[in-house]
């Protein structure tokens, strides 16, 4: 990740004696020591050097730290080298355009709420949280329930609080396993989906999405926005549906509700096909105009 204005809010502040001081938020350092503990390895690659930076870097224990690069583009690829990876491996967080050289190669790219439009346009995702301002953590937790590693990290932060009550403690039975719960997961998730000059062109949201060992995502309660200069002109909803966002298609068996203008169309099972532009709809198809005349 990046430092200033990821895990900074930005600003610089200096005493008279011309010593650098930067906030930090606790969240996103909570979040950076649960990714230790799950394995994963962090990095800061920052444009500026500063011993803010690497004393931050040294109290979480980060292992990976390159300050003050001259492109973050080669910098990644000193790191693939130095820690055998790949590109596609890596998840990046960043806020800036100097970091575009870098979200264009990763695998998993992802732009700060406040980043610029140009920066947001090219990311896979997009936080709710602004840089310094817990951006960190909310990556950190997507990543982990994706992984399946969030109730592992949950269970070794539980906390056994002595008993205050004089009385008899009654362990309750052990409930029966979920064989059907998920075992990792993104929830309230979106998926922003910009052309080249940045404008927004799809979007897709839900209340929980496990991540599929093919890389597809089995989303619940999928909504599909559809806009046309950045004005919503489509919306399909469907309570289930598997999302194939490498080849842009998306695929149901539930039932299924598409709404433009002054239609609605409602049926059972069907495709989206982001390269075609297509919706088709398989069975039980009704069609719904409201007030006037069928629009095309």
């Amino acid at each position: 990740m990046d430092v200033d204005g990821v895990l900074t809010d930005g600003k610089l502040y200096f005493a008279d004696d011309g010593r650098e001081y930067k906030s930090f938020d606790v969240r996103d350092g909570h979040g950076i020591v649960m990714a230790r503990q799950a394995g994963l390895l962090v990095g800061f690659v920052s444009g500026r050097p500063s011993a803010a930076t690497a004393k931050r870097a040294a109290d979480l224990g980060v292992s990976i730290l390159k300050q003050s690069p001259a492109n973050k583009g080669e910098t990644l690829l000193e790191i693939c080298r130095e820690q055998d990876l790949r590109p596609e491996q890596i998840a990046y967080i960043g806020d800036e355009l100097l970091d575009l050289p870098v979200l264009r190669r990763v695998g998993c790219a992802v732009a700060v709420a406040n980043a610029p439009l140009e920066v947001r346009a090219v990311a896979h995702y997009v936080t709710r949280h602004r840089g310094g301002n817990g951006a960190v953590r909310e990556v950190v937790e997507l990543l982990l329930k994706a992984r399946g590693d969030w109730k592992r990290i949950l269970a070794a932060h539980w906390v056994l609080l002595p008993l205050l009550w004089v009385g008899c403690w009654k362990t309750p039975p052990p409930a029966a396993p979920d064989t059907n719960a998920p075992s990792g997961y993104i929830e309230k998730f979106e998926f922003p989906d910009r052309d080249e000059n940045g404008e927004l062109r799809r979007r897709i949201t839900g209340e929980r999405a496990r991540l599929l060992p093919d890389g597809l995502l089995d989303v619940e309660n999928a909504r599909m926005e559809f806009y046309s200069s950045n004005k919503l002109v489509m919306v399909l909803t469907t309570p289930r549906c598997v999302v194939d966002r490498a080849r842009n298609r998306a695929t149901t068996d539930a039932p299924i509700r598409v709404e433009r203008d002054n239609m609605v169309i409602t049926g059972i099972g069907g495709e989206w096909d982001g390269n075609k532009g297509e919706v088709n709809i398989r069975s039980n198809t009704q069609m719904v105009v409201r007030g006037g005349s069928l629009t095309r």
